[in-house]
């Protein structure tokens, strides 16, 4: 199965190609902010904030009401609690 070679955008003009990193520029700091969380679940609310903020680049509210949901629950006690129990369980 061939792929087409620019279907990441390698064949872009220089500009497009500056304008589409400018676009997702705020994502490597979300990206950032994974990689150096101190604890699973801090990792999972960066990960929540990041995809919020991808999630914030389309028209559907479905998304974006779903991880509103899913960042309220992590936040609270005793989604904080699952959390971490069902983390133990997997790391």
């Amino acid at each position: 199965m061939d792929e087409p070679v620019d279907i990441y955008g390698a064949n872009l003009p220089i500009f497009e190609k500056l304008k589409l990193l400018a676009e997702w520029a705020p994502m490597l700091g979300r990206l950032q902010a994974i990689t150096s969380a101190p604890t699973p679940h801090a990792q999972a609310l960066a990960i929540v904030s990041a995809v919020q903020w991808a999630a914030g680049k389309s028209s559907t509210e479905v998304d974006d009401e779903a991880l509103f949901h899913l960042e309220a629950v992590l936040r609270s006690p005793e989604g904080k609690a699952f959390f971490e129990w069902a983390a133990g369980k997997v790391l």
